[in-house]
């Protein structure tokens, strides 16, 4: 059976992306070889690659969406907003608890999700 081991992104402008995710979502730099490629350490073993765009990798918004898990998603979209950071979707309410999407540099969506710690009355 396989197992995921790296999720790879591919960036505009690898530092702006490295800076988003390190500063904006809070990863761990595991390895940065900029100009070339940076890794993240998402914990189990997995790791979230950026590569820069060239000849055979392009930025494609879309065809990916990455989700993560903050404590408070009202909060936290309140603070990318004034980042300057796009917001797809507002904060809504789901079964398992809320969520919201953002954009980070290259336009890709990103979700951010909170359970829901008390039961829906």
């Amino acid at each position: 059976m396989a197992r995921l081991s790296v999720t790879m992104l591919v960036c505009s402008d690898l530092c702006r992306s490295r800076d988003f995710y390190r500063d904006v979502l809070g990863l761990r730099v595991q390895a940065d070889h900029t100009p070339e490629w940076v890794d993240f350490d998402l914990g189990g073993g997995v790791t979230l690659g950026l590569h820069p765009s060239s000849d055979l990798l392009a930025v494609r918004p879309g065809s990916l969406q990455l989700g993560f898990v903050v404590e408070n998603v009202d909060r936290f979209v309140a603070d990318c907003t004034q980042l300057g950071v796009p917001v797809f979707q507002d904060p809504y309410d789901e079964p398992h608890g809320r969520a919201a999407v953002i954009g980070d540099p290259d336009g890709y969506p990103i979700q951010v999700a909170a359970r829901r710690t008390t039961a829906r009355r």
